[in-house]
């Protein structure tokens, strides 16, 4: 989802830096521990990617993807890809629109925070930190302009849910990770088409030149 929106706003310096960055880091290790990590990477990520991933090795009440969520309700590998599939293309969507909106950036980094986890398949309870700066976007966003129904009650789920995610998915097998977080997605959503309005024209931003 990051460069996915690096790309919206047309911050193109940032992507042919950071593509640059990880292409040093990869040439320096690859210079200091040789071949062999690498491939004692990608046998890693093989490792799990079946077994903790597809198989569930983790458990799946840690995990808090849609995912996740389809395997432990018993659907098959390929349509727990699909499912997630789908979802990535709804969050690429709603990004690339509302990061070439005007509206304020607080909506749209908490947006790219929440997408981030959502877009995920391998995203665990832990990993939930990261709704952490969406809650405080959102928050400034609402004392600044107003909170709508029932936003004031998402975000006070969307700090809970790190804390029980866990428990309540072993108990009783629903991953309230994806639902919330998909949520709060859904209403930042319609409060930035009602701030922004579907008339207003889109500009991608621009980085300036220093």
């Amino acid at each position: 989802m990051i460069p996915l929106v690096l790309a919206v706003g047309g911050r193109w310096r940032t992507m042919a830096s950071a593509a640059a960055t990880v292409g040093a880091l990869a040439v320096a290790t690859l210079l200091a521990f040789g071949v062999d990590a690498w491939n004692a990477f990608l046998g890693s990520a093989y490792f799990t990617r079946v077994i903790v991933l597809e198989q569930g090795g983790a458990g799946w009440h840690k995990m808090q993807s849609v995912f996740s969520w389809v395997r432990m309700w018993g659907g098959a590998v390929p349509l727990a890809y699909a499912a997630q599939g789908a979802i990535m293309l709804a969050l690429a969507a709603g990004l690339a629109w509302l990061w070439r909106s005007p509206c304020a950036f607080a909506l749209q980094a908490a947006a790219l925070a929440l997408a981030a986890l959502l877009a995920t398949p391998y995203s665990l309870d832990y990993d939930m930190m990261v709704l952490a700066p969406a809650i405080a976007f959102l928050v400034g966003n609402g004392l600044a302009h107003g909170f709508a129904p029932y936003e004031k009650t998402a975000l006070a789920a969307l700090w809970l849910v790190p804390l029980i995610a866990r428990a309540v998915a072993q108990v009783t097998f629903i991953p309230l990770g994806p639902i919330i977080t998909g949520v709060t997605f859904a209403l930042l959503l319609g409060r930035a088409s009602r701030e922004c309005g579907t008339s207003s024209q889109w500009q991608p931003a621009r980085e300036t030149a220093k």
